[in-house]
């Protein structure tokens, strides 16, 4: 858990494009319960507080077109909190346990390859996660056309 919130970041931040925002744990649950209890450190993502709680970001250090403001704005911009639902958030970025997860492990599985420094993810991981992300989630959204 401490490689996910110091070296990984906020997972759907990452997914939207963002490296690096402060993270919190969330444990992941399928239907209302967590996920494999006797396991459950390895059943987590990390999420930012907006992503989690549905705080509202403040500063956003070096993000062209400062993000922030109210909630549907910055949603639009990163995608939905948590804490709004669980159905908007994983319509979004995917399921926990099927998607979300697997991401996660394959971002771990890149820091062990070649750990990184605290809170500087190299650009290449953000972009092979992205990808796995892609490939895992190809399912219909809103932000793609079929030809």
């Amino acid at each position: 858990m401490e490689t996910i919130g110091r070296y990984c970041g906020c997972l759907p931040c990452l997914l939207s494009g963002i490296a690096d925002r402060p993270t919190t744990i969330e444990h992941v649950t399928d239907r209302g319960r967590r996920v494999a209890q006797d396991e459950q450190h390895q059943w987590t993502i990390g999420l930012c507080t907006w992503h989690h709680f549905g705080e509202p970001i403040e500063d956003w250090q070096g993000r062209p077109g400062h993000i922030g403001g109210p909630a549907q704005v910055t949603a639009g911009a990163i995608g939905p909190s948590l804490a709004w639902g669980r159905r908007p958030f994983e319509e979004h970025f995917g399921d926990e346990v099927k998607v979300l997860v697997p991401t996660q492990d394959f971002l771990l599985a890149a820091f062990d390859r070649q750990p990184w420094p605290e809170y500087a993810l190299p650009r290449h991981v953000a972009r092979e996660t992205r990808k796995f992300w892609m490939d895992l989630y190809a399912g219909p959204s809103r932000f793609t056309v079929e030809s």
